[in-house]
């Protein structure tokens, strides 16, 4: 179990359109497909060996995203490898009732340990991105921590930045500078 720290700070980040998104090809192979009911439980298993900053219980998929099996249908993204098991995911969901139905949500996105490294992940936050924009959002946002140092690098690349709106904000964010120079 990591120390208590090891997570880091909450931050969130967002992008003002979904228009003009990046886009990037997967790899020879590497297919991508939308959730089944039946996936829930290697949802949960890649989320497990992808996440080593805090313990993924058995019932946070159904705290993240309900019941709705329609909705898990047309919003999580599984990224395959060339055997077909499943070594990545992101869901395109919904943003926060706060911040008004133009808002979509980049959420819990992982690529198992195995495959980290390789890329993998621009492919499917695009593939993610442009559901948000077939559903309807015209933004997102997403949140992360300031442990997650080249997940951060990686949404940046994606147009995403910082969402400052408080003292404690600017101050995770300002140790997130620091760690990417």
């Amino acid at each position: 179990m990591p120390a208590p720290d090891a997570a880091g700070k909450p931050v969130r980040m967002s992008r003002s359109t979904l228009r003009d998104l990046p886009v990037f090809p997967l790899p020879p192979g590497y297919t991508l497909r939308w959730f089944e009911p039946e996936d829930r439980a290697r949802w949960t298993l890649l989320q497990r060996a992808a996440d080593t900053l805090q313990p993924i219980p058995e019932t946070l998929f159904e705290e993240q995203f309900g019941s709705d099996a329609a909705e898990w249908r047309r919003r999580i993204c599984l990224l395959c490898g060339p055997d077909g098991r499943e070594v990545g995911a992101a869901a395109a969901w919904f943003g926060s009732a706060s911040a008004g139905r133009d808002w979509g949500r980049i959420h819990w996105v992982a690529v198992h340990p195995s495959c980290q490294g390789q890329g993998l992940s621009k492919p499917l936050i695009s593939a993610v991105c442009a559901r948000l924009a077939e559903l309807g959002h015209a933004r997102a946002y997403l949140t992360t921590s300031t442990a997650r140092v080249p997940a951060i690098r990686l949404y940046l690349k994606f147009g995403f930045a910082p969402d400052e709106q408080n003292e404690e904000d600017r101050r995770a964010w300002a140790e997130i500078r620091e760690s990417l120079r």
